[in-house]
């Protein structure tokens, strides 16, 4: 983690530099933005993923339903230090995380004004790829549900850009017209990313890793190589020394349809180790469109596929390949918003160890939101997630096969 860091403390040293050294007229400039978020959620029978359990749900019943609450909080600072020169930094206080307060996302973005058809733009920290088509709103949430798709939600788990990446963008129409986005990247750490594909399979889950933070493995997983449980790991963690990259575009239609296209790489050595953990080699292929065909109807379609393998010894070799897809509707009618998703994933894992389960899984989610913003600073939100999913991993801890879950929540949202 420290090696991911010390390139961003020199790129925001140097842009502070700049913008001090040239400052413009109304520059610099510093842009707060919040988000506050509580729930009221009635859980699944399931233990969650937090607890060390292999539900598909953020929260669950150990032994059985309950009604939980839930709370964070969020602060996104802007700092346009020169016309085009912004600094970002996404701040979250949170109970469940490692720290009280992490960091999501902090980088340097350079955008120059364009001077025709073509623009360009750079940004180097820690930040998203550019994946999700539901997390486009204030602090990476979705204005359409609280729960993201399965897609969605392992990206804010398992995914940070910790490098630098390029977009160059092409309209010959103008503003309003056709538009072509073709992006790169370059990056360092997301070296644990697979590991909880592979140990604990889908999930969906609203609250992104931060960057200091660890995952919770099933306490199965340990169990299983003889330690004690809770066994964590750290997603973005450099182990190998291999830079991964992506490469990908977006093409938009004069009718305001998005087609998305991103193909994604770790190059993990799997036979290297920290002495904490293995680099997963991962790499895998997202494809999406999006459209809003009449006034207030926006529709989503999604879809990934990929694979990841860990091989710390020919005795213990695991490859796995994942895949999932979403649909998504949702219409607007003023200050009112109803959504529904429709969620289809799986695993399989191919592996010499006959010890055990091998970690295979097929599921499918429904999803059904309404939402209602009485001011523009405050939305309610109610939603319902109904989870089925077969996954061979939970005849190791005596449970059923087949797991059938329901989660409930009322939750507001105040922004700043």
């Amino acid at each position: 983690m420290k090696r991911a860091v010390r390139p961003l403390i020199v790129a925001v040293w140097a842009a502070l530099q700049m913008g001090t050294a040239g400052a413009a007229e109304g520059f610099p400039d510093v842009e707060l933005h919040g988000l506050l978020d509580a729930r009221l959620v009635q859980t699944p029978n399931d233990r969650s993923t937090f607890d060390g359990g292999l539900g598909k749900l953020r929260t669950g019943g150990d032994p059985g339903p309950r009604t939980t609450t839930l709370a964070e909080g969020s602060l996104m600072a802007t700092a346009h230090l020169l016309p085009g020169l912004d600094v970002y930094t996404h701040l979250r206080a949170e109970g469940e995380q490692r720290t009280l307060v992490d960091i999501v996302e902090a980088f340097v973005r350079w955008r120059p004004a364009p001077t025709g058809p073509l623009s360009w733009q750079v940004k180097a920290g820690a930040f998203f790829p550019p994946i999700s088509l539901e997390n486009d709103g204030l602090g990476w949430t979705s204005r359409y549900t609280l729960t993201p798709s399965a897609i969605n939600s392992w990206v804010g788990e398992e995914l940070r850009t910790e490098g630098s990446e390029v977009t160059l963008s092409w309209r010959p129409d103008g503003p309003g017209g056709m538009r072509l986005d073709l992006v790169g990247a370059v990056f360092a750490g997301n070296d644990g990313t697979g590991e909880m594909l592979d140990y604990r399979g889908w999930a969906l889950i609203e609250r992104p890793a931060g960057l200091l933070d660890k995952l919770r493995l099933p306490d199965e997983v340990p169990m299983h190589q003889n330690r004690s449980p809770p066994a964590s790991f750290q997603p973005f963690a450099e182990i190998d020394h291999q830079p991964g990259f992506y490469i990908g575009g977006r093409w938009t239609d004069p009718l305001g349809g998005e087609l998305s296209y991103l193909h994604w790489d770790n190059r993990g050595d799997p036979t290297i180790s920290n002495g904490h953990g293995y680099a997963w080699n991962t790499d895998f292929a997202s494809i999406g469109y999006k459209i809003a065909p009449a006034p207030g109807l926006t529709l989503l379609a999604q879809a990934m596929r990929g694979a990841t393998d860990i091989r710390p010894s020919p005795a213990s070799e695991s490859d796995g390949t994942f895949e999932a897809f979403y649909l998504l509707a949702s219409q607007e009618w003023g200050a009112f918003r109803v959504s529904g998703r429709f969620d289809a994933f799986g695993t399989h894992e191919d592996t010499p160890v006959s010890t055990r389960h091998h970690f295979d899984e097929h599921g499918k989610a429904y999803t059904a939101a309404a939402a209602y913003r009485p001011l523009r600073w405050m939305r309610w939100t109610v939603e319902w997630v109904h989870v089925d999913s077969r996954r061979q991993q939970r005849l190791a801890v005596n449970l059923p096969i087949e797991a059938h879950e329901n989660q409930a929540q009322l939750g507001v949202r105040l922004f700043f």
